[in-house]
């Protein structure tokens, strides 16, 4: 049984590390429904989309502006704390999230018109070119054009 005083290390938790970064948002999808002479010959369309565009306010960023984040005290500005418990079999070591930063490792104000979240809901118009001969339920891609990231994270 000596050998299992080194179970607290299992696992290792290596997927947080990354908890606090920017995140690449989704995709947005839409169902268009288009005339068989479109399909043969080609079309743009306009469509209106609602989407998470990043916040004019913070600039995307979450922070109250003129506000500057300051290192988590109680993580130390990893995003995670260690927690020990002594069972009968050894001390067993756990990682979780920050509560006092949520994951990501700094203390801020958050903007108040995004939350903290560093995007808003907007509505664009924007244009979709449907090639000539495309398919029925053939999946077209606006690149750019998805939801905002959280925090300034590129868009879907």
């Amino acid at each position: 049984m000596g050998g299992m005083g080194g179970m607290g290390g299992m696992g290792g938790m290596g997927g947080m590390g990354g908890m606090g970064r920017q995140q690449q948002q989704e995709d947005l999808r839409m169902d268009m429904r288009i005339t068989f002479k479109e399909a043969v010959l080609g079309v743009k369309r306009e469509v209106n989309i609602s989407r998470m565009d990043p916040c004019a306010t913070c600039n995307g960023s979450g922070n109250k502006p003129g506000s500057t984040p300051t290192t988590c005290q109680k993580c130390g500005g990893t995003g995670q704390v260690l927690m020990q418990s002594r069972t009968p079999f050894g001390v067993i070591q756990s990682a979780s999230i920050c509560p006092d930063c949520e994951g990501t490792g700094m203390r801020r104000d958050p903007c108040t018109a995004c939350g903290g979240d560093g995007r808003t809901r907007k509505d664009k118009l924007i244009t979709v070119n449907i090639p000539p001969g495309v398919n029925d339920g053939s999946r077209l891609r606006v690149r750019g054009e998805g939801n905002a990231g959280v925090r300034g994270g590129p868009t879907g």
